[in-house]
C-alpha cells in the first residue's frame, strides 16, 4: 500500500506525526517555509473564489435581466408569429366559391407562383377599402327578401371617432397594427447559363446531345438542393433583376397589372390597350403602350417573364412597423427553385426595437440598472485580472513573459479573460445596434416628412429602397447582438464552476470530469468510431429517401436525436422493414444499451471516488463561518489577514517561486527561501518586521499545523478493505513466481545430474579428479542454496511485512469495534434501567389515581399533593428518591 511519505523534517525537531506514541515536545515544531506558504496561498486563493461565487451569481442575474429587457423576446415572437402565420396561411389562391384552398406551401411551378402573388398575396397585403364579410350580400337577401340591401353600396371607407378624423383603413396598414413601410422589393438570384456547363455522358458526342438537349444549361449556384435554413434566408448573393410595387403610391389595379407584365414578360401589350384604361389622378400604365417590368428587357433584349430557367431564388421583401411595441420587421418571402424541379418555400421574419430600452418607464430605469450593474462587475473582474497580471511579474525575477507562461496562464484564468472578452464583445454588439438603430430612426423620420402626392416613382423608389437597406442592415446587426448575448451565458457558466471547485463539496463535479478524464478519452475513441459508422450507414440506408439523413452533418443531427428516443421510424422504414430493423437494433443495442451505459458507469465510478474523498471535507456553511470569523477576529485585531503574511515574506525573499519551492534543486539551493525551516516565531517577527502587524501566537501556530496537515493529507491514501484485497493478490502473485521459480531450478538440476555408477555415462565423462568433482558440485549447491536463501528471507521479509500491516490495520478494527460494542452495551444497559423505572412511575401513578376515585372529597388536597411529589420526583429527583414506597 502506497504510505504517504514523511516531509523532510530536520532530525530532533520533527513534529508529532499521526500514530507516534510519543510527540517530541523538546523542541518547538517547525516547518517548510515553501510548504507554509504555499498553504497560505491555497487559502488566498480558496477564499477568493469563494468570494467570487456570489459576485459571479451577481453577474449572471444582472446580465440575463438586461437580455430579456433589451430583446423582450416573448413581444417579438407575437408580432413575428402573427405576420409568419398570416403569410402562410392567408395568403390563399386557387379560389373555389368564396374560400382559396392553397397555400404558399402549394407553390409548385412558376405558375403556382404568380397565381399564388397575384390572387393570394397582393390583396392580402395591400388593402385600400374596408373589407366586409364573405357572402355579405347573400346575408342581406336572406334578411330582406323583398327589400334586400345593396352590398355594393357599403362605404369603402370609414372613420372612428376614437381613432380620429382620418378614414380608416389608413393607407398600408397591415393587419390593423402595423404598417408597411414604403412598398414591396422583388429580386432574385440567377444562375450562369452556357452549354460547357451541362453534364452529360462523355461517349456522346457534343454536337449530338446539343442537338438533342435543345437549350444550354442553368446550374445553381448555391443549389438549394435540400429544405432552406434560416441562415440560407438570411443571406442573398448577387441581387438581380430587382422591382419595387409601391403601395403607398399606386392602387392594387395599377400593381396587379405590373404583376402581370413581369409574368407574361410584357406580352400583347398592344391589346392591353384597349383592355386597360388609366383611372383618374394616376399616371397612366399599361395603356401606354410601354412595359410596366422594368428588368424584364435588361441589356437591350426582347422582354421575357421575369421568371424563367435561370432564376435560382426568388424574394419578395417589404418592412413593417409596429406602433404597438414600437417594433421594426423585416418580413422576405423567399422561393428557392433547386435544378430538381423543386420549389422550397421560407418565409423569414427579423426584427429589432425602435427604441434602446423598450418596454414601460420602469422597464426601461429596471435595465439601465442592470445595464450598469453589468458593466461596473465586468470592469471590476478586467481590474482584478490586470492587478493580477502586474503582481505575477512584479513576483518574479524571470521575464514577464517567463512567468505569464509559468505562473499565470492556467485554465481558470483563461476562463476570466474568456468571459471578459465575450463580455466586450457583446458591449461591442450593443454600441453596433444603437448606431444602427439611430440611423434607420432617422432614416425614417425623413421618409415620414415625403410629400406622396408630389414625388415621382423614381424618387420614391430610391428613398424607399435606401431605407429598406437600412433596416435590412438593423436587423443582421440585431441577430449578431443576439446570437451574442446567447454565448455570454455558457462562458459565466464556467466562471460558476471555478467558484465551486474551491469548495470541495461543491467541486464534485468538474473533479468527477477530471478524474474520469483518461477513461473517457479512451471511450470517446471507442464511442465515436462507433458512431461515425453507424452515421455512415444510415446514409447508404437512408440518405436516399430520407432528407434528414441526405448528408452526412444532417445524419449526424438525427441519429443524436436518435440516440435519446426522437425518431420517425415510419418514415424510416420506408426504405424496407429489415434493413431499417436491423440498422435500429444495432444502433440502440451498441451505442445506448451498451456504449452509452459503459460512460454512465465511468461517471458513476469517478463520481463514487470522488465523493467518498470529498466526504471528509470541509462543507460550504462551514467555510462560510470560517471565513466569517476570520473576518471578525481580523475586525477585533485577534488576528491578522493572510495577504499580510504573504506580504511580509514576499518583502523578505522577493521571488514567488522561490518562495514556494520548498525542495532543493537547481536554481533553488537549501536552507534557503521556501527550503528553510521556520517556527511560529519566525512568523511572529517576518510580519512585525515587514508588516508592522503583530500576529497572534495561537494564529501563527495554528496556521504551520494546518500547513502541516495539508501537506501530508495530499500524500494521503486511506487503507481499506480492496487495498487488503490488492495486497493478498500481490502476495499470491509472488508465490506463484517463486513456486515456479523453483520448479524450474529443480527441474534443471535433474537434468544436468548423473549416477556415478552409471558406468556407460562415466565413459564419457573427461578424467577429472575426484576432489574437482566434488568441489564443483559444493559450489553449485552452495550458488542454489544463496538464491534458494534470497528468496526465502525475501518471501518472509515480504509476509512479515504485509503481515504486520494488516495485523495492525486488523487490531485497530477490532479496537474500534469493541469500543462500539461496548457503547452500545451500556445503551442497553441505560435504557433497561431506565425501562424498569417508567414501569415503576407507570403503577404507582395508576395506584394514586385509583386511591383518589375512592377517596372522599376532603382527601382531594392530599392526594394532589402525592401526584405533585411524585411527578417532582420523576422529573428532578436522583435515581434514588422514592415516591409512595416506590423506587424511581
Amino acid at each position: 500500500a502506497a504510505s504517504p511519505q514523511a516531509p523532510p523534517w530536520p532530525s530532533g525537531v520533527r513534529a508529532a506525526m499521526p500514530g507516534d506514541k510519543k510527540a517530541a515536545p523538546q523542541e518547538e515544531e517547525k516547518v517548510q517555509l515553501g510548504i507554509y506558504l504555499n498553504w497560505v496561498k491555497a487559502e488566498l486563493d480558496h477564499e477568493s473564489a469563494c468570494l467570487e461565487l456570489p459576485f459571479t451569481i451577481l453577474l449572471l442575474l444582472s446580465f440575463s435581466a438586461l437580455a430579456y429587457l433589451h430583446l423582450r423576446q416573448s413581444d417579438v415572437l407575437v408580432v413575428e408569429g402573427a405576420i409568419r402565420f398570416d403569410i402562410q396561411e392567408n395568403a390563399n389562391f386557387a379560389w373555389a366559391i368564396n374560400f382559396g384552398h392553397k397555400t404558399i406551401f402549394d407553390v409548385n411551378s412558376i405558375a403556382d407562383f404568380w397565381s399564388w402573388f397575384r390572387i393570394g398575396f397582393l390583396p392580402l397585403m395591400v388593402q385600400h377599402s374596408w373589407g366586409y364579410s364573405e357572402s355579405l350580400q347573400d346575408g342581406y337577401n336572406a334578411m330582406n327578401a323583398t327589400s334586400p340591401f345593396d352590398a355594393g353600396t357599403l362605404p369603402g371607407e370609414r372613420v372612428d371617432p376614437n381613432l380620429g378624423p382620418n378614414a380608416l383603413p389608413i393607407r398600408n396598414d397591415y393587419l390593423h397594427h402595423n404598417r408597411i413601410i414604403g412598398g414591396f422589393r422583388m429580386r432574385q438570384e440567377r444562375s450562369s447559363i452556357g452549354y460547357d456547363l451541362c453534364r452529360m455522358p462523355s461517349a456522346i458526342p457534343e454536337a449530338k446531345w446539343r442537338s438533342w438537349l435543345g437549350k444550354p444549361c442553368v446550374p445553381a449556384d448555391p443549389s438549394y438542393a435540400l429544405s432552406p435554413e434560416v441562415t440560407q434566408a438570411e443571406m442573398f448573393g448577387e441581387p438581380a433583376r430587382v422591382e419595387w410595387l409601391l403601395p403607398g403610391l399606386d392602387s392594387v389595379r395599377r400593381m396587379q397589372m405590373k404583376v402581370v407584365d413581369m409574368e407574361d414578360g410584357c406580352s400583347n401589350l398592344t391589346d392591353k390597350v384597349a383592355a386597360v384604361r388609366t383611372p383618374p389622378g394616376e399616371e397612366p400604365f399599361g395603356g401606354d403602350g410601354t412595359c410596366l417590368c422594368r428588368t424584364c428587357a435588361e441589356g437591350g433584349r426582347a422582354p421575357t417573364p421575369w421568371i424563367d430557367e435561370q432564376t435560382q431564388r426568388a424574394e419578395i421583401a417589404f418592412v413593417v412597423y409596429n406602433w404597438e411595441y414600437g417594433l421594426y420587421s423585416f418580413v422576405s418571402v423567399n422561393f428557392f427553385f433547386n435544378r430538381a424541379g423543386m420549389i422550397y418555400k421560407f418565409v423569414d421574419v427579423r426584427s429589432a426595437w425602435a427604441a434602446t430600452f423598450p418596454g414601460e418607464l420602469w422597464e426601461r430605469v429596471a435595465a439601465l440598472i442592470c445595464d450598469l450593474t453589468w458593466l461596473v462587475s465586468l470592469t471590476y473582474i478586467l481590474l482584478c485580472e490586470v492587478r493580477e497580471i502586474i503582481k505575477v511579474i512584479r513576483s518574479s525575477r524571470a521575464s514577464w513573459y517567463t512567468s505569464l507562461r509559468e505562473d499565470y496562464l492556467e485554465f481558470w484564468n483563461t476562463v476570466d479573460w474568456i468571459s471578459i472578452i465575450v463580455a466586450y464583445v457583446v458591449a461591442l454588439c450593443w454600441l453596433r445596434t444603437y448606431f444602427a438603430t439611430q440611423e434607420v430612426n432617422a432614416e425614417f423620420e425623413r421618409f415620414a416628412q415625403l410629400n406622396v402626392t408630389s414625388i415621382s416613382h423614381a424618387a420614391y423608389t430610391d428613398e424607399i429602397e435606401s431605407f429598406v437597406e437600412v433596416v435590412e442592415t438593423l436587423c443582421a446587426t440585431e441577430g449578431i447582438y443576439r446570437i451574442s448575448f446567447s454565448v455570454y451565458p455558457m462562458v459565466v457558466m464556467l466562471r460558476l464552476f471555478k467558484s465551486f471547485d474551491a469548495q470541495p463539496r461543491l467541486a464534485v463535479v468538474t473533479r468527477t470530469l477530471a478524474t474520469s478524464t483518461q477513461d473517457m478519452i479512451h471511450f470517446f475513441i471507442i464511442f465515436f468510431s462507433c458512431y461515425a459508422c453507424m452515421v455512415v450507414n444510415a446514409v447508404l440506408l437512408f440518405g436516399q429517401d430520407y432528407e434528414d439523413f441526405s448528408t452526412f452533418d444532417r445524419a449526424v443531427i438525427t441519429c443524436f436525436r436518435t440516440l435519446f428516443g426522437d425518431w420517425d421510424y415510419e418514415r424510416m422504414a420506408e426504405v424496407g422493414r429489415l434493413p431499417c430493423a436491423i440498422w435500429f437494433w444495432a444502433f440502440l443495442l451498441i451505442l445506448f444499451l451498451i456504449l452509452l451505459n459503459i460512460l454512465l458507469a465511468i461517471l458513476m465510478d469517478a463520481y463514487g471516488e470522488v465523493q467518498s474523498q470529498a466526504a471528509d471535507k470541509i462543507s460550504l456553511p462551514t467555510q462560510i463561518s470560517e471565513m466569517v470569523r476570520r473576518a471578525r477576529q481580523t475586525q477585533n485585531k485577534q488576528r491578522v489577514r493572510l495577504n499580510e503574511i504573504w506580504s511580509a515574506f514576499f518583502k523578505a525573499i522577493g521571488d514567488e517561486k522561490d518562495m514556494l519551492t520548498f525542495e532543493a534543486s537547481a536554481g533553488f539551493l537549501p536552507e534557503q527561501g521556501g527550503r528553510a525551516y521556520i517556527t511560529a516565531k519566525d512568523v511572529i517577527d517576518r510580519a512585525k518586521q515587514y508588516m508592522r502587524v503583530d500576529v497572534p501566537m495561537n494564529q501563527a501556530k495554528r496556521g504551520l499545523k494546518m500547513a502541516r496537515e495539508a501537506y501530508l493529507a495530499k500524500d494521503f491514501v486511506p487503507y481499506t478493505i480492496e487495498n487488503v484485497h490488492m495486497q493478498m493478490k500481490k502476495i499470491e502473485h509472488l508465490t506463484k513466481l517463486v513456486r515456479t521459480e523453483v520448479v524450474q531450478t529443480a527441474n534443471t538440476m535433474k537434468r544436468y545430474d548423473f549416477d556415478e555408477n552409471d558406468d556407460e555415462f562415466m565413459h564419457k565423462v573427461p578424467l577429472v579428479l575426484e576432489d574437482d568433482c566434488t568441489e564443483h558440485r559444493m559450489l553449485v549447491a552452495d550458488a542454489v542454496k544463496g538464491v534458494v536463501g534470497t528468496l526465502t528471507e525475501e518471501i518472509s521479509s515480504t509476509l512479515t511485512r504485509e503481515a504486520g500491516t494488516f495485523s495492525k490495520r486488523q487490531k485497530g478494527l477490532e479496537e474500534t469495534q469493541t469500543e462500539m460494542l461496548a457503547t452500545a452495551r451500556d445503551a442497553c444497559a441505560t435504557l433497561e434501567r431506565l425501562r424498569a423505572q417508567t414501569d415503576v412511575v407507570v403503577r404507582d401513578l395508576q395506584h394514586l389515581a385509583l386511591h383518589k376515585q375512592r377517596s372522599a372529597a376532603g382527601q382531594a388536597g392530599a392526594a394532589a399533593s402525592i401526584a405533585a411529589s411524585v411527578l417532582a420526583g420523576f422529573a428532578c429527583g436522583p435515581p434514588e428518591a422514592a415516591v409512595g414506597g416506590s423506587r424511581l
